[in-house]
């Protein structure tokens, strides 16, 4: 999800064809090749087969607040997991998931409703079945796999 399209900026400027950005809120977007989507309509699609596979997927400060209700979600203690084993089944062989998320290895926690900070217990649990090629440092950090 993103407001403000800055990570959608990035990725366009790193050479993406296309980027499609999958938020709670409608987002409006008028750059032609920046389009929206609502969790729903996403699920319908992958759902009726017709979702075209990404060959990457890209969160920042995002997917911590899934499953917490904050943005109309649905609460649910594993969203975050769900959200990226998600993203698993609709990137291709091969494809990444570039991942930046609040860190601390000997401190995690939950601020209900606002977000998650992972450590050496969840982290591992969120990115499950995914094979780390960079690890990032300090708080936020960025983290990239590859499926």
């Amino acid at each position: 999800g993103s407001e403000i399209p800055w990570v959608e900026a990035c990725v366009l400027e790193a050479g993406a064809r296309e980027v499609v950005t999958l938020e709670y809120a409608e987002i409006v977007s008028e750059h032609p090749r920046v389009k929206t989507i609502l969790p729903y309509d996403f699920r319908m699609k992958f759902l009726h087969q017709k979702m075209e596979l990404f060959d990457a997927v890209v969160t920042f400060s995002s997917v911590e607040h899934s499953g917490l209700g904050r943005y109309g979600d649905a609460l649910n203690p594993w969203g975050d997991i769900i959200a990226i084993s998600r993203a698993w089944c609709v990137t291709r062989a091969g494809g990444s998931l570039t991942i930046g998320v609040q860190y601390n290895f000997h401190d995690e926690f939950i601020r209900f409703n606002a977000d998650r900070w992972y450590g050496k217990i969840r982290y591992p649990y969120l990115t499950t079945n995914w094979k780390q090629i960079y690890r990032g440092e300090g708080y936020q950090r960025v983290h990239v796999f590859t499926k």
